[in-house]
């Protein structure tokens, strides 16, 4: 992706040196492997019944129809995956392996934790790709929505002809499949150590907006009011280094 980023801009960048220098390394990573077609005309998903004609009642069925959509989108089979729903007193569940190896779960509000919460942990024994979803989460749509859209795109990134598993790449890669907004504002609402941080968001974001030749894209609405300024600045200084 040639001549996709200018040199330099009158004002500072609104985001750390190092922050800066990774994310615009990682656009060119993620348009190679996915495709630089998903960045420039895919369409952004929100938070709106028209994206997601789901009624979430708190039942696991909303939670796998969001799974359909989102994996539909992420380019992979629904059938695939097996969403295995465990309840806050639940401490560990096994992974499948015929060593009877077992994965620890953290709990939902242990927002400090990395491993806190769902997570993706590989094919298992029968075959499928198991994402963990604590119950509390079918309560709240939008981060189930990011979470889910995050633990995929680990799928799509282990199951490349380059295996990566970084959680801010696989954060980075939700944004590349149209699903960035929720877990951009999953990030302010519980930020978490290597994981993409707010103030990166928003670069991120507007660096896909301006790649995609959007001005004012409809799709940043839907951002929270603490993440739509960190937008709002990023895009300024990618305008003026153009």
């Amino acid at each position: 992706m040639p001549g996709l980023f200018g040199k330099n801009a009158p004002h500072k960048c609104p985001i750390p040196e190092a922050s800066q220098k990774w994310i615009e390394t990682a656009f060119p990573f993620l348009a190679k492997l996915f495709g630089e077609e998903k960045i420039m005309n895919g369409k952004v998903l929100i938070p709106h019944h028209s994206d997601f004609p789901i009624r979430y009642d708190g039942g696991t069925k909303p939670a796998w129809d969001t799974l359909h959509i989102i994996a539909t989108r992420m380019e992979v089979d629904p059938g695939d995956i097996m969403l295995d729903i465990y309840t806050d007193e639940t401490t560990a569940v096994s992974t499948g392996s015929p060593m009877g190896v077992k994965f620890f779960l953290g709990s939902y509000d242990n927002t400090d934790s990395v491993n806190a919460g769902p997570s993706y942990q590989g094919r298992q024994k029968d075959g499928k790709l198991h994402i963990w979803l604590e119950e509390q989460r079918l309560t709240d749509p939008e981060r189930m929505v990011a979470y889910l859209a995050h633990e995929i795109a680990r799928m799509r990134l282990m199951e490349s002809p380059q295996p990566e598993d970084d959680h801010r790449l696989a954060d980075m890669t939700t944004m590349m499949f149209g699903l960035g907004v929720f877990n951009a504002n999953a990030s302010f609402h519980s930020p978490r150590k290597g994981y993409v941080l707010q103030r990166e968001w928003g670069y991120a974001l507007a660096l896909f907006a301006q790649l995609r030749k959007e001005k004012n894209p409809e799709w940043t609405k839907y951002l929270t009011p603490n993440i739509r300024p960190d937008f709002t600045k990023s895009q300024a200084y990618l305008e003026d280094r153009r």
